[in-house]
């Protein structure tokens, strides 16, 4: 057996050990299934011979006969319909339960493996696959249910043929004793089953080299059909097809993928056809060898016409399920490696919290936090976001992070909070590593605004408290310093207003300067010692962002406040400035001693100046003012 079919086995192996782990009754009811399914023709079979040999033999006993095989028919069905609706129910369950073990395992996995870059690849071929494939519940219900009744009626007909083909009749001589001889009939069978493997051998191993070629072609083109699908199902993208004409280049770019795809998909059909085929011949040969030898004792009388017909029957059941199995196994192959990425990512190895040190419960919020000549590359990449970071956070200190886009200011949040480790030095609080401290003590620290915020589906003070019994007169404090108090409090259910209409059909959609005042609040609500604003103002303009700023500034109290950001609002309200620039260190001191220096932060300061001088602001407000008592 080749290296490829190996790990094809081993594949499958493992998904029925994750099915088995998430729900252990779910392969016993599949088989049940299978079994109860395959079990009416089997009985319809097995009941003719009888019946046939009966009316040869013993005609009285027929009625009895007829009684029992319509009792046993209608437990079939009834065991049928009952383990099809728990085979149903299973299948659903395994997919729920797949889903909240991806998500629980998200959660616990380091947060630097969401940026393994390999870890993303097979995420998303996995995810695409399952749009094309159905995912665990269609593997359960074809592909396992598929196998099962191959088995089935493996064991159900070698349990018919061999007993039977095993009977001699003593009376025979010479050449047709010889040849209706049991050990005539097995080692025949033996030799037959032999062929048959070689030659499957060999064809599924070029199958499945098709297959494989094939698969790792097929998940570009399943990117592609993923990303038309979403694009063309958000209906706001319309404006842009319309405005810029694109439709001629969409369904130019849509056409010649279908014709890739096209080609693609008659290569590994046609490819794998000719194996596949070759393989029925062989079984066919084998089934034919079998039929001659069956007839052959048929008209000895070594077995009856009874006999005959439920042997017959019973290969052509297992002929029908090897043909249903095979005919899809490429089908079945592609199903297991796009699910293969959920074993992987199951067995993934967890967050390990290494540290066990409580954080010191202090009134003062006396926190002294402290990079010693940190640096840090990102998982799968060879280049350095951070190099040679020394920096102190002093107590209740003012500090703007600023430098232009992809300068490592975010990097430098992701370890500071813990979501990343530092590649090499360290991160200390109150001079102990911060690793050593329990993750969740630590970041209960840190209030974080980060620029690519996410907000729930759920009410506005849900989205703020982050929890469903929540302190409404602290929401509303915390919607005042993000300066979207009077918006929420003119909504219909004020602070229980739901946000999107995911979940609520009285949801109300929120521009993206509101959503960031949202997730302004939802950090100041939690009352940390230390906060964080990692550019959330993106989506404002430069005067809103000033006066949020301002007013953030006026309220965070004794708090220690950083101000991350590639503008300059948040530099006038800092005691201390930082610039970033290509992952280190280049400038340190305030604004005016900063602007005396040339640099990166005079050349910023003075691009966007025009937009934080006082009289700027006072004027853009007058201006507001005046259009909206005209309007």
């Amino acid at each position: 057996m080749t290296k490829q079919k190996q790990s094809t086995a081993h594949q499958f192996w493992h998904l029925l050990q994750l099915i088995w782990r998430l729900d252990p009754m779910a392969l016993p009811i599949e088989f049940g299934k299978s079994l109860f399914t395959l079990a009416g023709p089997y009985v319809d079979l097995g009941f003719l011979g009888l019946l046939i040999n009966t009316l040869q033999s013993n005609r009285q006993h027929a009625p009895i006969l007829i009684i029992v095989y319509l009792l046993l028919r209608i437990a079939i069905i009834a065991g049928t319909e009952l383990l099809t609706k728990l085979a149903t129910d299973a299948e659903q369950n395994v997919s729920f339960l797949l889903d909240a073990a991806t998500t629980e395992k998200l959660l616990a996995i380091p947060y630097a493996s969401l940026d393994d870059p390999d870890m993303r690849k097979q995420y998303q071929a996995a995810q695409e696959g399952i749009t094309y494939s159905g995912g665990i519940k269609s593997f359960m219900k074809n592909g396992i249910n598929a196998g099962f009744n191959f088995i089935i009626a493996l064991l159900v007909a070698g349990g018919a043929v061999v007993p039977a083909m095993m009977t001699a009749n003593n009376n025979l001589h010479g050449w047709q004793a010889l040849v209706l001889s049991p050990w005539f009939f097995a080692v025949g069978f033996v030799l037959l089953l032999i062929i048959v493997a070689l030659v499957s051998d060999v064809t599924m191993d070029k199958s499945n080299a098709i297959s494989q070629r094939i698969f790792s072609q097929i998940n570009d083109s399943n990117r592609a059909w993923t990303y038309f699908s979403n694009y063309f199902n958000n209906y706001s993208n319309g404006r842009l097809v319309r405005l810029y004409h694109a439709r001629p280049m969409l369904n130019k770019i849509t056409g010649d993928q279908l014709d890739r795809d096209t080609a693609l998909t008659n290569e590994g059909i046609m490819g794998a056809y000719r194996y596949q085929s070759l393989i029925t011949l062989t079984t066919d040969l084998l089934l034919a060898g079998i039929y001659i030898l069956i007839g052959a004792k048929a008209i000895w009388g070594v077995l009856t016409i009874g006999a005959v017909v439920t042997i017959v029957g019973y290969i052509q059941q297992f002929l029908t399920a090897s043909s249903s199995l095979f005919s899809q196994f490429k089908f079945y192959t592609n199903m297991v490696q796009y699910l293969q990425y959920y074993v992987d990512f199951l067995n993934r190895p967890e967050l390990k919290d290494m540290g066990t040190i409580p954080v010191e419960k202090r009134d003062d919020d006396d926190f002294v936090t402290q990079f010693h000549d940190v640096s840090f590359k990102y998982p799968g990449s060879d280049e350095w976001a951070l190099r040679h970071i020394d920096l102190t956070l002093n107590i209740g200190q003012r500090l703007a992070i600023v430098g232009r886009n992809g300068s490592g200011k975010t990097t430098f949040v992701k370890l500071l909070t813990r979501l990343y480790q530092p590649t090499e030095g360290v991160i200390t609080l109150n001079d102990i590593d911060i690793q050593k401290y329990a993750a969740n003590e630590y970041q209960r620290l840190l209030g974080v605004v980060f620029q690519d915020f996410k907000l729930f589906a759920y009410s506005i003070g849900e989205n703020i408290a982050t929890r469903a019994d929540y302190d409404p007169q602290r929401v509303q404090e915390s919607l005042h310093v993000a300066d979207a108090q009077d918006w929420v409090d003119h909504l219909p259910k004020g602070i229980q207003t739901p946000l999107t209409k995911a979940l609520s059909d009285d949801g109300v959609e929120v521009s993206g300067g509101e959503a960031q005042k949202i997730a302004i609040a939802r950090a100041w609500y939690k009352d940390a010692p230390i906060m964080i604003l990692d550019e959330p103002t993106a989506a404002l303009d430069p005067i809103s962002e000033y006066e949020i700023y301002q007013r953030f500034d006026e309220l965070v109290a004794h708090k220690t406040a950083i101000y991350i950001s590639h503008r300059m609002s948040s530099t006038r309200f800092s005691q201390r400035i930082v610039v970033f620039d290509h992952g280190q260190i280049v400038q340190d001191g305030n604004h005016s001693s900063l602007m005396t220096q040339p640099g990166v932060y005079r050349q910023l300061f003075n691009a966007q100046a025009q937009y934080y001088t006082e009289d700027k602001i006072a004027k853009e407000r007058q201006n507001a003012n005046t259009t909206f008592s005209v309007s």
